[in-house]
């Protein structure tokens, strides 16, 4: 059986439980296997076994690596940042509070006179273009904006934005009645992305010229990054918050999509409603968490 763990962008080929080999393509580690001409563990050499290790980095390391990142990259001390993992346990939120920490302001709507901007939503590879030039020399924050890479062109555009050469030039070779923004211009901003998608499923070309940081948890992870939220939370008490995480672990086989907006919700249903707080959030926890 071939697998792939999102953790370490890596396929594994498993028999009998063991991993005997691993790689970061799918291709070589079939042509692999067929060189092993191995169909039991058993039958492979101890130096052929390749057991791929849980990250021996805690949840709150890595959130504290995604700041200290996110800090360089707004230095311009590397040109990108990619922020990819599981949605709604607050890469956006650190993000933002590594970029103010450092006395950055933020563009508004109706000014221009921000450090950096985050931007949202859908985009068009020319509207990516009229962004970049537009916000050259700023930190433009590009948030669950899948779109802006999955499309060729635009993916042309930021590979060309994180060029490693000493001038970044980017060009608009098609026709545009935008008489404010030239075909190409030289780009001296930084970028970073933040995706939910799974480290493996982002371009490697962009992967390429950034630092990344991939913040991909499995359900015990989801719940220690829930724990430090709530710990670092003073609006409520510490025995609701307790009893919270327990109602979570007990129960998160039926979560849909755990993250800090539910867990947050539930412990707010829970003040509220006081000793019959279980059931009520038990129904919400099935059909919203």
């Amino acid at each position: 059986m071939i697998k792939f763990y999102s953790k370490t962008g890596r396929y594994s080929y498993i028999v009998d439980g063991k991993t005997l080999a691993t790689s970061n393509d799918k291709k070589k580690l079939e042509a692999k296997i067929r060189t092993l001409g191995k169909t039991s563990a058993a039958d492979v050499d101890d130096d052929v076994l390749l057991e791929v290790k849980k990250s021996e980095f805690t949840v709150a390391e890595r959130f504290d690596f995604m700041t200290q990142f996110t800090k360089l990259a707004a230095k311009g001390i590397i040109p990108s940042l990619v922020v990819t993992g599981s949605g709604g346990l607050g890469k956006s939120f650190t993000v933002l509070n590594a970029l103010r920490d450092m006395g950055l302001t933020e563009d508004t709507i109706g000014t221009m006179d921000g450090d950096f901007v985050f931007v949202k939503g859908y985009t068009t590879p020319r509207n990516l273009y009229t962004t970049l030039f537009h916000e050259n020399g700023k930190v433009i924050v590009l948030d669950d904006l899948d779109t802006a890479f999955r499309d060729p062109i635009g993916a042309s555009i930021l590979k060309a934005a994180l060029d490693s050469s000493d001038r970044r030039i980017i060009s608009w070779g098609a026709e545009s009645k935008d008489d404010e923004v030239p075909s190409r211009f030289e780009f001296t901003g930084k970028i970073i992305f933040i995706s939910n998608l799974e480290l493996h499923k982002f371009p490697q070309a962009i992967l390429s010229r950034s630092i990344v940081c991939d913040l991909t948890l499995n359900v015990d992870e989801k719940i220690e990054r829930i724990a430090q939220i709530f710990d670092e939370d003073e609006r409520f008490e510490s025995e609701d918050k307790i009893d919270v995480l327990n109602f979570i672990r007990k129960h998160v086989k039926m979560a849909k999509d755990l993250n800090i907006r539910s867990a947050l919700n539930i412990l707010k249903m829970k003040v509220a409603l006081g000793e019959d707080w279980e059931r009520p959030c038990l129904y919400n926890f099935s059909v919203n968490g």
